[in-house]
């Protein structure tokens, strides 16, 4: 195995955004480009037929076919292995034989303006369940479907999600991942992942489309769905995983330039995933690629943000880059990213984690000192924060500096998400001999905090009506009677959907200026928001505005 590095192309090469990878249409011919920068020599499989490859500029391969060969099957074979294409944006049924596609860019949204609710959200867990009414179940267009209804009359699916008020919605990964078999059985309880196994970054998913064999169905029903959720007055913000790929080996990216695209030390993978590997974003054809995919993105889908996983991984330059080329489509699309202190970042390479968000205009980054302030560390099962018991001045200290934006700045303001417990679960551990009730009143109140904070609101889909998933705290692979969305529950639990809308409508138009503490205890926070006094309090729960005690916020 070589070390990262060794291959590294300056950093002024010119052309590096500007000189496509892939399968290209042009006008009466199909350019195929691949970077192969250690190969000897490069050849180009097209539907059985070997053509030679040349080399162009340093470390890219290059092969002009006659005729724009829009559908066909193509692979490319270096140094006599043969391989997908790492910059595929169609391919066969499980990560199959990269597919020439023809650009078909979907219309894009006007430039959003307003404060956003951001509601994260899976596209089989809101499509699956057996009594809501969605057709296509587990599918794409499952979430394009307007008018669907439990048998109670419940709204299910996008007008459900609609409803609400929420301004995005972020989908777990909706790109190519490794570990649901595309052709299997995709009925419920038979395949679930959350997608976090990146096989291709630039091809959708294969099991959301209606015809996973059809290359190009996906990507007509992705953007049949994006479109829609556009047309319901919803943005998509998209989950993308540049730091890792399911197994190394099978990697395109490691076929066509071995030891490049990921970290190593002495000759070994580097692992600050923890899942066995970690990419190379300062590498600049890894940081080109990355460039290129959420342009790609941005532009073929209409995609109105994206959030970066494990974003700590990559770094600062990288970033930035990306950050600067989405402002040239539109800068209004969001960009957002769990900036956690890990990775084996080169020495002189700036990690892109929280403690340099000053150095990242205008990315976010998940704030977990208000979540844990809140409800306990995450990672620790029974420990408790001020909305689950504690009665801590530094833990309310810490919760107010978070919520008033003195601690974390271009903060993602949550309680919960896909990963680990939800609220109604934590507390429901945390809080053995507490009653239903005031657990579903402490959820309430939680949620109704991040409304009046400074950064972006985040909510993890049903969180509005306490979710749960049977105290399943790590359900990336659970089946789907853990994982499927509960519209019953919603209506079941309307006074609290209902009182969530009306926060989305306040904070649609309202967004906190100045937040500053009047008094902070073990017990409760007295804090002015733009002049306004609230009292928080978990103990009882209730959030009141002081200048008219007698009415909560929360109504």
């Amino acid at each position: 195995m070589q070390e990262s590095n060794r291959h590294s192309a300056p950093k002024d090469w010119p052309g590096l955004y500007g000189y496509q990878l892939g399968a290209l249409l042009c006008d009466g011919s199909t350019v195929f480009r691949v970077f192969a920068p250690e190969a000897q020599d490069v050849q180009l499989l097209v539907n059985g037929e070997l053509f030679s490859m040349s080399p162009t500029r340093e470390g890219y391969w290059e092969s002009r076919q006659p005729g724009e060969l829009e559908g066909v099957e193509y692979q490319f074979i270096v140094d006599g292995r043969v391989c997908n294409d790492p910059n595929a944006r169609a391919s066969l049924a499980n990560s199959g034989v990269s597919v020439v596609v023809r650009p078909d860019p979907l219309p894009r949204a006007e430039p959003f303006a307003g404060n956003p609710v951001i509601y994260e959200a899976h596209v089989r867990d809101m499509t699956i369940g057996p009594e809501n009414g969605i057709t296509h179940k587990g599918k794409f267009l499952g979430l394009a479907e307007r008018g669907t209804t439990t048998p109670e009359g419940q709204p299910t699916g996008l007008d459900y999600i609609a409803s609400l008020g929420v301004t995005h919605i972020q989908l777990l990964p909706i790109f190519d991942f490794a570990t649901v078999d595309e052709l299997g059985d995709l009925s419920f309880n038979a395949q679930y992942n959350w997608g976090y196994d990146p096989a291709q970054y630039n091809v959708p998913e294969g099991s959301y489309a209606t015809d996973p064999s059809d290359p190009l169905c996906r990507i007509r029903e992705l953007k049949m769905m994006i479109q829609a959720m556009h047309d319901a007055g919803l943005r998509v913000i998209m989950d993308v995983v540049y730091n890792h790929v399911f197994d190394v080996a099978q990697s395109p990216l490691h076929h066509t330039a071995p030891g490049y695209y990921f970290r190593y030390r002495r000759g070994h993978l580097l692992n600050g995933t923890g899942v066995g590997n970690e990419t190379a974003s300062e590498q600049p054809m890894m940081r080109k690629l990355m460039v290129d995919s959420v342009m790609y993105w941005a532009k073929e889908f209409a995609i109105d943000g994206f959030r970066f996983d494990l974003m700590g991984i990559h770094d600062v330059e990288t970033m930035n880059e990306i950050r600067r080329a989405l402002d040239t489509i539109d800068p209004s699309i969001i960009v957002l990213g769990e900036g956690w202190h890990m990775g084996n970042h080169p020495k002189g390479v700036v990690p892109a984690n929280m403690g340099n968000a000053h150095l990242m205009p205008r990315i976010f980054h998940f704030n977990d000192r208000f979540r844990d302030a809140m409800k306990g560390p995450a990672l620790v099962e029974h420990s408790t924060g001020v909305i689950s018991g504690a009665r801590n001045e530094s833990l309310m200290r810490q919760l107010f500096e978070e919520l008033s934006g003195k601690g974390l700045d271009q903060s993602v303001v949550y309680n919960e998400a896909h990963d680990n417990a939800t609220m109604f679960d934590k507390l429901t551990s945390t809080m053995p001999r507490t009653s239903e009730q005031e657990v579903l009143d402490r959820c309430a109140l939680a949620t109704a905090l991040q409304f009046f904070a400074r950064g972006l609101v985040f909510i993890h889909a049903g969180q509005e009506m306490m979710r749960t998933k049977g105290g399943d705290e790590n359900s990336y692979r659970s089946p789907d009677h853990v994982n499927a969305f509960d519209y019953e529950r919603a209506r079941q639990l309307k006074q609290y959907v209902d009182r969530f809308r009306q926060l989305c409508a306040f904070r649609r138009s309202y967004a906190p200026d100045s937040i500053e503490a009047v008094e902070i205890t073990s017990s409760h926070v007295v804090f002015k928001v733009d002049g306004r006094t609230l009292l928080f309090e978990p103990n009882p729960p209730r959030l009141v505005d002081l200048e008219h005690p007698q009415m909560d916020v929360l109504l």
